[in-house]
């Protein structure tokens, strides 16, 4: 054989090591969904059902298969449940492959338990079989899923996926408001409906202090051989996040969901994840003209590198 064919035969299979490599990687996503809680849980019902059919239109759009989606809602979205699942995305997930997390449920804050918190408080996300009110030996929060929690499993997803990994994850579920439904609050038909609640869950009588320990925080950093990692949250942990009434569709649902989906959809062409975080802020802000009941409230996101091009689903 000689040098050229040598030549010819050496990119033929530098390209199909290529093309193997790029056809392995995978979209993969975890989605969390819960609108009823069980009856005298404390917990209002919401509209979380809703923002799932968003949420699927936009990875549908953006070439998710559904082989490749976990869905859990109602009681299926139980802290074990999640745990499972996310176990099962960290076992299935390769390098380069790009993931999408989304929650659409209720949030609360609770006694941080690591002093790792610089205001003494762990934010959580209520699940199914979370209870409302610290009840010693009863109930003592083991069914919320705390941010530490969550955080350790998006460190070991980053890592799994790798450098050419991504991971975007959103949290339409907020740590403050009433958790009930404002009857009185109506302009034209629309009713206002919060996700979250004020009421901390801790024992009684606990007071809130600094942590000792905040170098134990898992705050997003860019870190060599991790994928890169946006969090977008429907609003920081003091505002209230409230269900936006889609007159097109008739129906409610989340605002960061809601917002977070149309953004994906004018999506034409690249940019950083800072670029899309402002658009997304922009959008949710031009929510107060349009609704029935006008609300403030933002997105806040942390995220390991803000100048990384945002993406959602695999680039081709």
């Amino acid at each position: 054989m000689n040098k050229l064919n040598y030549t010819k035969y050496f990119f033929i299979i530098i390209g199909y090591l290529i093309s193997s490599n790029i056809s392995a990687q995978t979209n993969r996503a975890l989605i969390v969904t819960i609108a009823n809680y069980p009856k005298n849980s404390g917990w209002e019902n919401i509209h979380a059902d809703n923002d799932k059919v968003y949420i699927l239109e936009m990875l549908s759009l953006k070439k998710f298969l559904p082989a490749h989606i976990i869905q859990l809602s109602d009681t299926l979205a139980t802290k074990a449940n999640v745990t499972k699942a996310l176990n099962r995305l960290c076992n299935e997930v390769q390098s380069g492959d790009v993931l999408f997390l989304h929650f659409s449920c209720h949030g609360q804050q609770m006694m941080d338990d690591n002093g790792d918190e610089e205001d003494g408080l762990d934010e959580s996300l209520v699940m199914y079989d979370a209870g409302y009110k610290y009840i010693p030996q009863q109930y003592e929060g083991e069914n919320h899923l705390r941010d530490d929690e969550l955080g350790i499993w998006i460190h070991k997803l980053r890592r799994k996926a790798g450098e050419k990994g991504r991971i975007t994850i959103t949290l339409d579920a907020c740590h403050s408001g009433t958790a009930n439904r404002d009857e009185t609050a109506y302009m034209k038909t629309y009713k206002e409906y919060v996700r979250g609640t004020t009421a901390i869950f801790a024992k009684e009588g606990y007071v809130p202090r600094p942590g000792k320990h905040q170098e134990l925080s898992l705050r997003l950093k860019n870190e060599k051989g991790l994928a890169t990692a946006a969090v977008f949250s429907a609003c920081p942990a003091e505002f209230t996040n409230y269900e936006y009434y889609d007159r097109q569709r008739s129906m409610y649902v989340g605002k960061l969901t809601y917002s977070f989906c149309r953004q994906i959809n004018k999506m034409k062409a690249q940019c950083t994840i800072k670029t899309f975080f402002s658009r997304l802020m922009g959008d949710m802000f031009s929510l107060l003209r349009d609704s029935s009941v006008r609300r403030f409230q933002y997105p806040y996101m942390e995220c390991s590198d803000e100048t990384a091009p945002f993406f959602i689903g695999l680039r081709k």
